[in-house]
C-alpha cells in the first residue's frame, strides 16, 4: 500500500483542512459536530471526556445531539465561558501552554461542520456530522480504569466479590440501568435509515465491539446500502479468536473496496506492551491481540492506529509499545492517539491520574515514549508532527507543574491491592519503581 497523507489516515475530509467557522468565544468543534451515544446508560455527550446527559425521544425520533444540556454548553462557549462538566481537561492543557483537543479539532476537521453554520454562526440546534457509539457492555476484559457499565467482566467480578469499598476507596458500582436500551437501539437504527448519509464518520466502541451483536447488525445494515463519504472506525481490544476476527475483517474490507464506504479504520485499544499492558487490561492475551493486529497490517488496506489511555500504570510499558509502533510504521502508517485518563478533577478513580506523581511520571517512561515516536515514517505532514508533539509536551508540562499527592498515592495503593486480591495479580512486582515511590508515603 502506498503511503497516504496523514489527514487521510485519520479519516479527515479529502478537502484541504478548513478552520471551524465559529470564531466567537471558546468554540469547540466537537460540541457542534460530534455526539457520543452510550446506549447502556441512555446518555449522550459531546466527547468522551465530559459527562453524559439523558437521551430523549423527540417527535418520535431519538434525540441525542440537541438535548438541553448540549444546547446550553454551546451557548456558554459562544459567550466565551468554559461549560465545565469535563471540559476542564482542555482548559488545563491550554493553561499549561499546550494544544488541547479543542484547539486541534478546530483546524483538523473543519470541513465536517454542521450545515446550519453556513448561514448562522450562532446556531446551537444543529446536525451532527460524526457519532461515537457504545452499544453495550459486553467485554471479556477488566481494564483497571473501566467499570461495569463498559465491561460485563467487571460486572461479574463485582457481583462475585461485592461492593468495592476498601479503606475509603469506593467505586460507584454503576451497572447498566437504561430500561429503554432496546427501544433506543431500535430508534437509532431508524435514525440511521433517515440520517446516515449526512454523517462523515462513525466510531464504534464497546465493551468490545467485535463481541456485540449490534456491531454485526450494523455491518449488515451497511452492506445493504452505499455511503461513499462515510468513514467507519472501530476501537477494539483485538483479543478475539482469530478466525472469527478475520471473517468480519474480510466483510469490512469488501465494503471499502466496493466503494460503499469511504474507508475503514481499526484502532487497537492498547496502553502498553509487556506485563504492564496485560496488567492494565486484565484478561488481555497480547499474543492473540497482536496476531490480529498484524493480520490487518500485512493483509489488508484497512487503516490502523493504536489508542492508549494514559494512566499511572501504563507509563512504564509505553516505550516498548512505541518501539513496536515504529516497526509497524515501516509497513504502513500507524496513528498513535493517547488520552489522559482519570484526570484529578472528575471521575471515581482520581488515583489513576498520572499527575499524582508529578514529574516522576515523565521520568518513568512517558518522556522516552514521546521522544521515541517516529513521526517521519510514511510522509507524516510537518503540521501534524508539530501538533502531536506540542500536544504531548503540553501534557508532560501539566505533570511537571503538578505537586505530587500523597493522598492519591495512598488511594492508588489501596485500589491496586484490592484489585490484586480479586484477580490474583501483584502490582508491586510489575511496577517496582512506582512501588518504591509509594512506600515513601505509607
Amino acid at each position: 500500500m502506498l503511503p497516504r497523507l496523514w489527514s487521510e489516515v485519520m479519516g479527515i475530509s479529502k478537502q484541504p483542512p478548513k478552520p471551524f467557522p465559529i470564531k466567537k468565544g471558546l468554540p469547540c468543534q466537537l460540541k457542534w459536530t460530534h455526539s457520543t451515544i452510550y446506549l447502556t446508560d441512555g446518555l449522550s455527550a459531546s466527547c468522551h471526556r465530559v459527562y453524559g446527559d439523558p437521551i430523549e425521544v423527540r417527535d418520535g425520533e431519538l434525540n441525542f445531539h440537541n438535548i438541553p444540556a448540549k444546547l446550553e454548553a454551546r451557548r456558554k462557549m459562544l459567550k466565551g465561558e468554559w461549560p465545565g462538566r469535563g471540559c476542564e481537561h482542555c482548559k488545563h492543557i491550554e493553561e499549561a501552554g499546550g494544544k488541547s483537543d479543542r484547539i486541534l479539532h478546530l483546524n483538523l476537521e473543519g470541513t465536517t461542520a454542521p450545515p446550519e453554520l453556513d448561514t448562522d454562526l450562532e446556531a446551537v440546534d444543529v446536525t451532527p456530522r460524526q457519532l461515537e457509539i457504545y452499544w453495550g457492555n459486553t467485554c471479556q476484559q477488566s481494564c483497571i480504569y473501566c467499570g461495569a457499565h463498559f465491561s460485563s467482566s467487571i460486572m461479574q467480578e463485582e457481583k462475585r466479590f461485592g461492593k468495592f469499598d476498601v479503606e475509603g476507596v469506593k467505586l460507584s458500582n454503576k451497572y447498566p440501568i437504561n430500561p429503554k436500551i432496546e427501544e433506543h437501539t431500535e430508534l437509532l437504527f431508524k435514525w440511521f435509515e433517515k440520517h446516515l448519509h449526512k454523517l462523515h464518520k462513525i466510531f464504534v466502541l464497546g465493551g468490545e465491539p467485535f463481541l456485540q451483536k449490534e456491531t454485526f447488525r450494523f455491518i449488515e445494515f451497511l452492506e445493504k446500502g452505499s455511503y461513499p463519504d462515510l468513514t467507519l472506525v472501530f476501537f477494539s481490544n483485538m483479543n478475539i479468536e482469530h478466525d472469527r476476527f478475520k471473517r468480519w475483517i474480510d466483510r469490512l474490507e469488501v465494503l471499502q473496496k466496493s466503494g460503499r464506504l469511504d474507508k475503514i479504520q481499526i484502532f487497537f485499544s492498547c496502553d502498553a506492551l509487556g506485563p504492564e499492558g496485560e496488567y492494565v487490561r486484565t484478561g488481555l492475551d497480547l499474543k492473540v491481540a497482536l496476531k490480529n493486529f498484524e493480520h490487518v497490517l500485512h493483509n489488508t488496506n484497512i487503516e490502523q492506529g493504536i489508542n492508549s489511555a494514559l494512566t499511572v500504570t501504563a507509563v512504564p510499558g509505553m516505550p516498548a509499545m512505541v518501539k513496536y509502533i515504529n516497526e509497524c510504521n515501516k509497513i504502513k502508517p500507524i496513528y498513535w492517539s493517547m488520552m489522559k485518563a482519570n484526570q484529578h478533577e472528575i471521575g471515581p478513580r482520581q488515583y489513576l491520574y498520572p499527575g499524582i506523581f508529578g514529574n516522576k511520571i515523565n521520568e518513568w517512561g512517558l518522556r522516552e515514549a514521546v521522544e521515541m515516536f517516529d513521526t517521519h515514517s510514511h510522509g507524516y505532514p510537518d503540521s501534524v508532527k508539530e501538533n502531536y508533539k506540542t500536544y504531548m509536551q503540553g501534557i508532560m508540562k501539566e505533570f511537571e507543574q503538578r505537586e505530587p499527592s500523597p493522598l492519591r498515592q495512598k488511594q492508588f495503593n489501596i485500589y491496586l491491592k484490592e484489585l490484586d486480591r480479586r484477580r490474583g495479580t501483584d502490582w508491586t512486582k510489575i511496577y517496582p519503581q512506582i512501588h518504591e515511590e509509594v512506600k515513601k508515603i505509607l
